[in-house]
């Protein structure tokens, strides 16, 4: 999966680092991060949460071909980095939204400090580690295996076959060093954090965490723990779906979202 291209695109530096920025819709600040593969075939940027916030939507430094920062080799020193982006851009009472390993990015924003963050939400995130089953190995497999990883059912997915299609040399390019970089930030300890779990019950910022059932990535048993341990989290699990419930199962994702976005 690969970063979608989206109609408002510029460049932000940050830190002294140029990144990728996708901007769209109106209305108060939501920031979307996303997971290891990108944004697949979703588009926050023109998707219903669009409809009632401004979505910014960033490219990962050192993901998608972009130069890789020499500091950057950890998710914390990412979560400062985006803690950086969000005073530079002036974002306040913002709403932020992580998937998969975007998700373990806010995860780690919010509980450095939430007070500007009017909510979070976490979908199938990373940073946690199940107690009974395992996270799957996604670095030592082949792109195809990785793919049939990401969904429960690819039928079920819009436009599945611009996902599954050949990438291309370039393409392939790409994916590869998008899988040398999350491996640089997540491979020790494996996908999660030790220390995260310790600081969850201090963010008390109202949160919704949506997991795919069936997710063979990040067993839902995770998103169980995100929603113990976070003093004002719904769990939102959705039935027949994988790892990306927000391109598996649209209607689903989007019906979780606006009853959650629309009490605040």
């Amino acid at each position: 999966m690969t970063l979608a291209k989206t109609a408002n695109q510029s460049t932000v530096t940050v830190s002294g680092h140029e990144i990728e920025m996708h901007k769209g819709g109106s209305g108060p600040p939501l920031l979307f991060l996303h997971g290891g593969g990108g944004f697949g075939t979703f588009d926050p940027t023109s998707s219903p949460l669009a409809d009632k916030f401004t979505v910014y939507a960033p490219s990962h430094p050192g993901f998608f071909g972009s130069a890789r920062p020499d500091w950057l080799y950890t998710i914390n020193d990412l979560s400062h980095f985006y803690k950086d982006m969000v005073q530079q851009l002036g974002l306040d009472d913002y709403v932020l939204v992580g998937h998969s390993v975007g998700g373990w990015i806010a995860a780690e924003m919010a509980a450095m400090d939430h007070h500007n963050i009017k909510a979070l939400v976490l979908i199938d995130a990373a940073g946690v580690r199940p107690v009974n089953g395992e996270i799957a190995e996604v670095f030592m497999v082949s792109g195809d295996t990785r793919l049939k990883l990401a969904f429960h059912d690819p039928a079920q997915v819009p436009n599945y076959d611009s996902i599954s299609a050949d990438p291309g040399p370039e393409g392939a390019a790409v994916m590869h060093g998008n899988m040398e970089m999350l491996s640089r930030l997540c491979w020790r300890p494996y996908l999660h954090n030790p220390s995260l779990t310790r600081y969850l019950d201090g963010v008390k910022t109202p949160a919704l965490v949506v997991w795919g059932k069936q997710d063979a990535i990040i067993p839902v048993e995770c998103g169980e723990i995100y929603a113990k341990l976070l003093p004002n989290a719904t769990l939102k699990s959705i039935d027949n779906c994988g790892h990306n419930p927000q391109m598996e199962k649209p209607e689903e994702f989007n019906a979780a979202m606006a009853a959650f976005l629309g009490e605040l």
